[in-house]
């Protein structure tokens, strides 16, 4: 088991895990002693499974993804491991900006080449000791991917990797979405249908392109739209996408949507 019986972070325990529950948690905390200190969340259920990777907070000011990350964090689950970094760019998150001290972080991860900071470094690492089957990114965007509405932007949109199934598993996702949470929506029309971005293959320094061309593995790089929501909304619709997501790599989480 990657985990214990116990939640850790360093050499502390911060709870004992009751033989009642079904998941345990370690805790592990990124570039500790610096201002991009960060937990990382290790969840196992008792029957093993896929490992998926989840991250919200990539770019600071992305609020959805964040709070959505600290959701998933807190989901029950039977099968498999769940590692969920919410606040991945720490510095730009309590600052609710884009951007960290050392720049865009999601700029950072140069295919077939180290991270070239250390904070993109730490969780690239952290990221292949988890050796996962799929990997997670949440974002929003100011605009809606492929539309006339609104300003120009990549939101409502699942960006897959080329690797591990991830674009036919993307365009499923995207036809659940839509029929459970826009087609059923009496607030949203049909401009905010959640539509396939491109495939990330590594030609940008992207995390999700270095999980296509270094790892091989199944990626996504989730949008929602900031256009006419509110963060509840873009929230909710963040938990839904990787709810589906984590389902098809066999994570099936105890999620009920509001």
């Amino acid at each position: 088991m990657v985990g214990g019986s116990a939640t850790v972070l360093g050499s502390f325990t911060l709870g004992a895990v009751s033989a009642e529950e079904s998941v345990t948690e370690e805790v592990r905390t990124l570039r500790s002693g610096t201002r991009y200190e960060t937990p990382a969340y290790i969840r196992e259920a008792p029957t093993a499974g896929e490992t998926v990777v989840v991250l919200g907070g990539v770019h600071g000011s992305e609020q959805a993804g964040i709070d959505a990350a600290h959701t998933v964090r807190e989901w029950e689950f039977e099968q498999g491991t769940l590692v969920v970094i919410p606040e991945a760019n720490a510095p730009a998150v309590r600052d609710s900006t884009y951007s960290g001290p050392d720049g865009d972080l999601n700029q950072q991860f140069p295919s077939g080449r180290s991270p070239t900071t250390s904070i993109a470094e730490a969780i690239w690492g952290f990221i292949t000791e988890m050796d996962p089957a799929a990997v997670i990114d949440m974002h929003s965007s100011m605009g809606i991917w492929g539309s006339s509405r609104g300003p120009s932007g990549f939101g409502q949109a699942i960006f897959p990797s080329a690797a591990g199934g991830s674009r036919e598993i993307a365009g499923r996702v995207n036809r659940l979405l839509n029929d459970d949470l826009i087609h059923a929506s009496e607030e949203y029309d049909n401009a905010y249908e959640f539509t396939l971005g491109n495939t990330l293959a590594g030609e940008h320094p992207r995390l999700i392109h270095k999980v296509a061309a270094d790892l091989g593995r199944a990626g996504y790089l989730t949008e929602v739209t900031r256009h006419g929501t509110d963060l509840a909304t873009r929230t909710r619709w963040s938990e839904a996408v990787a709810a589906e997501l984590l389902e098809n790599h066999g994570i099936v989480a105890e999620y009920t949507p509001e």
